[in-house]
């Protein structure tokens, strides 16, 4: 599957460059053809070298902005009217960009022929990114209704529900494209037999067995309301295989509002991977870079003063330590020596408020965080984000979630210099705390968006200036 998703993004990144090369030839003809003659008085202006160096930029800027909003993400999977409404919106401001940079101060005899220019960029390549969009959209969605095209998919929860919903089920499944392989019980040995026509494969703990050895794609969930408790380990275990998941609402489900209809009108609640879309978290990893860059340059004075503060302290002045990441990955923190340099000879410990491990110095760089700048650099080459969960080590990245299974969920995002669990609890000395300190992060996780990334700087700051780091 990941190969014809491929395939498949690979032809919309080439339809993309056909539309961008047949809308900048027609900008240029019109400049070459109308504009420039009028404005100096030929007859007619031939085409220069510049073409194909405008050409390459104008493909490249326009590719990279479908990139930007997840465009050739998921390809196999996307609402065409969706598309279509993104794919205006993303390019009228791709369209409105490029005349600001490379059309205003173009050579014209007067302002009608900015319109005329604008006019043939602008429909050129809408109009046929549009129509090679719809064309291969429609291609897809013929190959999946002819069967070309398969979603293998698992049923699990109640058999009761699940045949209560079975018509739904069944009519979801074909206009999806979807194969629904057999189902898996929520609830004791007695619900062993078949569910909606379908062959009973086990209790639902065997869901990562049945996924990998079926290659399943999607799964559809049915909890009554009162085992929404099995909810969560069966979204941990599901979680790491990227594989769809769709629930089957209750009725506090529908009012909450989150409750999608296919095309067929099937009532459905889609579980999402990634708790920002990808323009949220394409633009974030921006700013990000561009953000820990400035803050290397500009911060460059402060980091050699504290380099000198930290050397006095007889050992290294960098501090390096491994821990978890995104997906779980493992990376190398550094951040200013804050502590002697055999502060872990026993073993790894948390710090706490009076450490006597810590060095004089060590601990005003604590209290106005200063150890933490070094980070920046983690930022820069990817390992960290500015704001987001505070990355744990192994060691008790474990003991949290033998008690809290759910901190698995951290691992959906790049850690960050400061979270919201950093700023509205604080430091944490004991794993008890560590867990208190994870559902402000969860929480965060659940909702992330600029506004909120904002707010957690603003804390960041506040909490800096007083001096409350421990």
């Amino acid at each position: 599957m990941q190969r014809i998703q491929a395939r498949y993004a690979a032809a919309y990144v080439a339809l993309d460059v056909v539309a961008a090369g047949a809308a900048y030839t027609w900008l240029y003809d019109y400049r070459k053809s109308v504009a420039e003659p009028a404005r100096f008085g030929l007859s007619h202006v031939e085409w220069d070298a510049f073409f194909p160096l405008g050409l390459a930029v104008t493909a490249m800027l326009w590719v990279a902005t479908m990139a930007l909003v997840g465009l050739y993400q998921g390809v196999l999977r996307k609402s065409r009217l969706t598309e279509m409404s993104r794919l205006l919106q993303a390019g009228t401001v791709f369209v409105l960009g490029y005349f600001l940079l490379f059309l205003l101060d173009d050579y014209v005899k007067n302002y009608t022929q900015y319109w005329g220019a604008i006019q043939r960029f602008a429909g050129g390549l809408l109009g046929l990114s549009s129509l090679f969009r719809l064309a291969l959209g429609t291609r897809i969605r013929w190959r999946i209704t002819q069967k070309h095209i398969l979603f293998p998919t698992l049923l699990i929860g109640e058999r009761s529900l699940l045949e209560g919903h079975q018509g739904k089920l069944h009519t979801h499944a074909a206009a999806s494209g979807e194969v629904l392989a057999g189902w898996l019980a929520t609830e004791d040995r007695s619900a062993e037999g078949p569910c909606c026509n379908l062959p009973y494969l086990g209790p639902s703990s065997e869901v990562l067995h049945w996924a990998e050895r079926l290659n399943v794609e999607d799964v559809i969930i049915a909890l009554p309301p009162d085992r929404h408790r099995d909810l969560t380990p069966l979204l941990l275990d599901l979680e790491p295989l990227r594989v769809r998941i769709f629930m089957i609402p209750d009725t506090y489900g529908i009012l909450s509002g989150m409750v999608g209809l296919d095309e067929h009108g099937v009532p459905l609640m889609e579980w999402h991977h990634d708790p920002m879309d990808a323009w949220q978290r394409n633009s974030k990893r921006m700013v990000d870079v561009a953000f820990s860059l400035a803050a290397l340059v500009v911060l460059a004075p402060l980091f050699f003063a504290v380099a000198l503060t930290v050397a006095r302290t007889r050992g290294p002045i960098f501090f390096t330590q491994e821990r978890l990441g995104r997906g779980g990955k493992a990376f190398r923190i550094v951040k200013f020596r804050t502590m002697r340099v055999d502060a872990e000879a026993q073993g790894p410990q948390l710090s706490s408020e009076d450490d006597p491990r810590i060095t004089p110095a060590g601990r005003v760089l604590r209290k106005y965080r200063l150890d933490e700048l070094p980070q920046f650099w983690n930022v820069l080459v990817g390992d960290m984000s500015i704001v987001g969960p505070r990355p744990e080590r192994a060691h008790f990245a474990a003991q949290i979630l033998e008690r809290a299974p759910q901190y698995r969920h951290v691992y959906k995002v790049r850690p960050g210099i400061t979270s919201w669990g950093m700023v509205r609890y604080g430091y944490a000395s004991t794993v008890d705390e560590m867990i208190r300190r994870m559902e402000f992060d969860l929480l965060y996780i659940e909702n992330m968006s600029w506004r909120n990334d904002l707010k957690v700087l603003l804390y960041t700051v506040w909490t800096v200036i007083k001096g409350r780091g421990k």
